[in-house]
């Protein structure tokens, strides 16, 4: 199985037990045990989850729950979400499924803690949420139907992960996430106090900024070095106005 352990499977917002214990058989059938649920409407512990969950209540049980999306990808390194509609300023980061998995299962091996996003059954990912991803992931269906179950989805993507062959990435291990949003912050701060932007277009500005910083997969150092140059700028300004 590789180190497919490595792989986080996050739902934001569940709405249906079921779909949670169906995630967790799905996950267990292919290898992955973490399972986060971000501020989920659906009971996990439901009857209906355990009834669904079969062999795989340790899954289910043993199930991280936190308030938001950050809290569950503090500590990864790299993200893919999942998206059912249509997107666009993302060249060459939407995927499908098998296109993604040798790539996120290659990191995983490498010791990166990857995780794969899932949004809420009536609406799915926002666009805020989806910009925490690395990869956008399609999963390719008839166009005159294009509506998956949550928990298939997460059976398609644990599927492909689990037969995939690794594709090795060369590149140091990237900063992770909780780091990364961190810089976004300190970055906003920044473009608002130099003019670069105003408040009703920081959201656009941001997005497009994280998309280049996400193409990047800044490593630790990579980041620090960016950190420092806008908190130095930042400094300079406050020292210019004294």
């Amino acid at each position: 199985m590789g180190r497919v352990e490595n792989v986080r499977v996050v739902l934001v917002g569940v709405q249906e037990s079921g779909n949670v214990g169906m995630t967790a058989r799905a996950m267990k059938n292919f290898g992955l045990r973490e399972l986060y649920l971000v501020a989920p409407e659906a009971d996990p512990l439901a009857e209906e989850a355990r009834k669904f969950a079969v062999g795989a209540k340790d899954v289910l049980e043993s199930a991280g729950i936190v308030d938001t999306l950050d809290e569950a990808l503090a500590d990864v390194h790299f993200v893919a979400a999942t998206t059912a509609r249509a997107r666009y300023g993302y060249p060459g980061r939407i995927l499908t499924p098998r296109e993604a998995a040798p790539r996120l299962r290659g990191r995983a091996e490498a010791g990166e803690r990857v995780a794969l996003v899932f949004g809420r059954e009536r609406s799915g990912l926002t666009n805020e949420e989806l910009d925490r991803a690395h990869y956008v992931i399609r999963i390719p269906t008839a166009p005159d139907f294009k509506s998956l179950n949550l928990a298939q989805a997460v059976l398609i993507l644990a599927y492909e992960l689990f037969l995939a062959e690794p594709k090795r990435t060369e590149q140091p291990r990237p900063a992770a996430v909780g780091e990364l949003e961190g810089f976004f912050a300190d970055l906003e701060g920044y473009l608002l106090e130099i003019g670069f932007t105003d408040e009703k277009r920081l959201p656009h500005a941001m997005r497009r900024f994280r998309r280049i910083f996400h193409k990047a997969e800044l490593t630790p150092g990579e980041l620090a070095m960016l950190r420092g140059l806008v908190r130095q700028g930042r400094w300079a300004i406050e020292r210019g106005r004294s």
